[in-house]
């Protein structure tokens, strides 16, 4: 099994895209944008599935995640925790998590938790892109939706 974190070069990551049952996953770089498919993400299954993504993002060797989350609807504590054990584990090798497209209900909720100062919240993957590639702690909010 090849280190998750350790690609040798962008030639390394998986090309193209694929269809999963919780998202769309396209690779630009060292970045994977998963497009996610479902409308609610939840404690229990739903974070369960958030972390099994997450998890196989990881394994692709892909630096930087970026979540487009305009189908998602409803986002509650359980997925933000499973979030933040990600980007923890990400920012060990110098990535990062995006999120891209986010309704009112998902960006207040990372507002009123102050995770919009970790996590940056874009209006489209190529801003999510730069923020990505920024150093820092994510609180640099001037492409936030």
């Amino acid at each position: 099994m090849r280190d998750p974190h350790h690609a040798t070069s962008p030639e390394d990551l998986p090309q193209g895209s694929r269809r999963g049952s919780l998202a769309d996953i396209e690779f630009i770089g060292e970045t994977a944008v998963a497009t996610l498919t479902v409308t609610e993400l939840s404690s229990g299954a739903g974070a369960d599935q958030l972390a099994t993504l997450l998890h196989e993002l990881a394994e692709t060797g892909a630096r930087h995640f970026i979540l487009d989350v305009q189908n998602v609807q409803h986002m509650d504590s359980g997925c933000l925790g499973v979030l933040v054990e990600a980007t923890g584990q990400l920012a060990k090798h110098g990535g990062r998590i995006a999120l891209v497209n986010a309704d009112r209900g998902v960006s207040y909720l990372f507002k009123l938790t102050r995770l919009d100062r970790i996590f940056p919240i874009c209006r489209d993957v190529m801003s999510a892109l730069a923020a990505v590639e920024r150093t820092g702690n994510g609180a640099d909010a001037s492409d936030a939706a």
